[in-house]
């Protein structure tokens, strides 16, 4: 027994000495990744990039560009922004590159362990998705930017940047790989790569504390924003998304807030965000509902996907889509709580908190696609609708954004009456958290997110799920706001204007249809998008009032004659007028609420 012990201690030993021995040589014979960028042109909008590369092994390397960015899910074929590519051995020796795929290229090395891609990537589209290069500054988003190594996403990387001469400031969650030189960053994986946009430029940048954590606000460009207010607002939001979690998981986060002429939208990373919003849209106090309704939004994501997150949505396939069901609940769960935190955090009062709900049920209510799309099916097919709106959308589809937050809505009423009080929704993404990226570190499946409600709530939700998950069936929303004391008053009840069921735009003095509204009268009796709308029974329609002030004159089901230009001929169309079913909800409380129904409307509205 003795002997047998021994020899297998000294097998033990003997073996963690080969797998030490494997791991030291594994590490030693990885492939080294260095980026060099440069800024030659600005004004022209590229960017110059060397992708180096060492410790190859094999007569050739494929290198891939991304055909998409996490969080925007839509293929955008980033490879046709590259021109120029090349490829050169350590020496200087020319090497045979060519292209495989739409977004791959193979390089046949000779036998060279090293050699450098050169490329360069035309970026001229401002949007939180995508890079821009101007002679004022670079934003650029990875996944935008940089080949990565076919199968090898997991190689860390060094991005040495080499600004133009003018730009003296950098903004970036990236690490640098000394404090002696900022420029020289480092990454883990080409995950992180992907997911840490960088901006470089002469813009302003504020540090400061939300949450005990290091937080650096780069103010890009001009706007009528006050920063102490943005600051203000953020640490509140900040303490407020961490209050559902128990914790926050960042140890230091970038805002990217982009002030443009007119664009706005945000995209969430792991440890930062980018912003982008119209400059002289913050009002006259130098902050606006809407500003902190994205910067919670985003907030939020650094939780609600950028770590618990649907199985579909990671690891990464950057090369096709990455479908899931389940974007309603990483985006509509998330517009739900960027309105819900700021009253959480006394940003907004109970009346406008109550109004923004009232507009998320408008917008739903108002849609017509509601009934043919479910949120699930949203969900799924967000790479080929979502991001890909025409005239027909609101007719057949529904946002997994605003219906994802009107469900999250109910779901956390129901959660709250059934439990007296007692829990809420928080708790759902709370318990999610600690399981699914704490404990595994793995997506979650639909049933396992409804299968948490129903734990956390002790209610049955099947039939919840059936008819308003997956299923398209009207929501009786009094049922889940009743046990609040609140109710839903349609301001349009008593309505009796009629309606051509359309939505018209302006141009140069024509009036033209934008919209046709599925089972109004323009839908059932012809109209078209893009019909010119000449006269109502010979009267001359010069403006979108004109139609409201002939309509009046006619009674429900009298028909009138529309004359119509449509692609350069015109002809009359006949309608038959009804009246217009748009909904203009409000949510109120009711005259003589119970102490159940105050109990409950206090701990939702967070007055207690």
């Amino acid at each position: 027994i003795l002997t047998y012990t021994v020899c297998k201690r000294r097998t033990l030993q003997l073996l963690a000495f080969f797998l030490l021995v494997t791991f030291y040589m594994t590490l030693q014979a990885q492939t080294e990744i260095n980026y060099q960028v440069n800024f030659n042109e600005p004004q022209a909008h590229y960017v110059d990039v060397e992708m180096q590369l060492s410790k190859l092994e094999g007569d050739s390397v494929d290198v891939k560009m991304a055909a998409w960015t996490p969080g925007s899910y839509l293929i955008r074929e980033f490879a046709r922004k590259v021109e120029g590519v090349t490829a050169s051995a350590d020496g200087g020796q020319e090497l045979v590159i060519g292209k495989i795929s739409k977004n791959t290229w193979r390089v046949f090395t000779k036998g060279n362990a090293a050699l450098t891609i050169s490329y360069r990537v035309y970026s001229f589209e401002m949007s939180v998705r995508t890079s821009f290069v101007d002679s004022r500054h670079a934003y650029l988003n990875g996944a935008s930017v940089f080949f990565f190594i076919d199968g090898q996403q997991d190689l860390p990387s060094t991005v040495h940047l080499h600004p133009h001469k003018d730009w003296k400031v950098l903004s970036t969650s990236l690490k640098p790989v000394s404090k002696k030189n900022p420029w020289v960053l480092h990454s883990p994986s080409f995950d992180i790569l992907a997911d840490s946009p960088i901006e470089i430029g002469n813009h302003e940048v504020v540090d400061f504390e939300a949450g005990g954590i290091p937080h650096h606000l780069a103010l890009i460009g001009e706007g009528n924003y006050n920063t102490e207010k943005l600051i203000d607002a953020t640490q509140r939001i900040v303490t407020a998304c961490t209050d559902v979690f128990g914790e926050n998981p960042t140890d230091d986060y970038t805002i990217l807030l982009h002030n443009t002429d007119g664009k706005y939208g945000g995209l969430e990373h792991l440890n930062s965000t980018s912003l982008m919003f119209p400059r002289f849209s913050y009002g006259d106090n130098g902050i606006s509902t809407r500003w902190m309704g994205l910067m919670c939004h985003e907030y939020f994501h650094m939780w609600n996907i950028k770590r618990l997150r649907p199985s579909g949505l990671g690891p990464f396939d950057y090369e096709k889509e990455n479908y899931t069901t389940l974007l309603w609940v990483a985006e509509g769960v998330t517009s739900y709580y960027d309105d819900y935190l700021l009253r959480a955090a006394d940003l907004v009062d109970e009346e406008e908190y109550l109004g923004i709900v009232s507009k998320n049920i408008n917008t739903l209510e108002n849609r017509p696609g509601k009934h043919v799309q479910s949120v699930a099916e949203s969900s799924f097919d967000a790479w080929i609708k979502y991001y890909r709106q025409d005239e027909n959308s609101d007719n057949c589809c529904v946002s997994y954004y605003n219906k994802g937050a009107v469900v999250a809505t109910l779901i956390d009423l129901k959660i709250l009456s059934h439990t007296k009080g007692k829990k809420g929704l928080n708790d759902v993404m709370s318990e999610m958290y600690q399981i699914y990226f704490k404990d595994l570190n793995r997506g979650f499946t639909d049933a396992e997110f409804k299968a948490k409600v129903e734990e956390v709530s002790g209610a049955d939700f099947t039939d919840f799920w059936n008819d308003h998950i997956n299923g398209v069936k009207d929501i009786d929303y009094d049922a889940f706001l009743s046990p609040l004391g609140l109710t839903l008053e349609d301001k349009l009840e008593n309505d009796v204007s009629l309606t051509l069921g359309i939505r018209a735009r302006e141009d140069d003095g024509k009036v033209t249809i934008a919209r046709v509204k599925r089972g109004g009268c323009g839908y059932n009796d012809g109209l078209n998008v893009n019909d010119e709308i000449i006269a109502i029974n010979k009267i001359r329609i010069r403006s979108k009032k004109d139609i409201e002030t002939q309509l009046k004159r006619y009674q429900e089901g009298e028909e009138v004659e529309v004359l119509i230009s449509r692609e350069g001929t015109v002809q009359p169309i006949k309608v038959h007028l009804h009246m217009s079913d748009a909904v203009s909800y409000k949510i109120k409380r009711i005259e003589s609420p119970t102490k159940a129904q105050d109990k409950l409307y206090s701990t939702w509205m967070h007055l207690n």
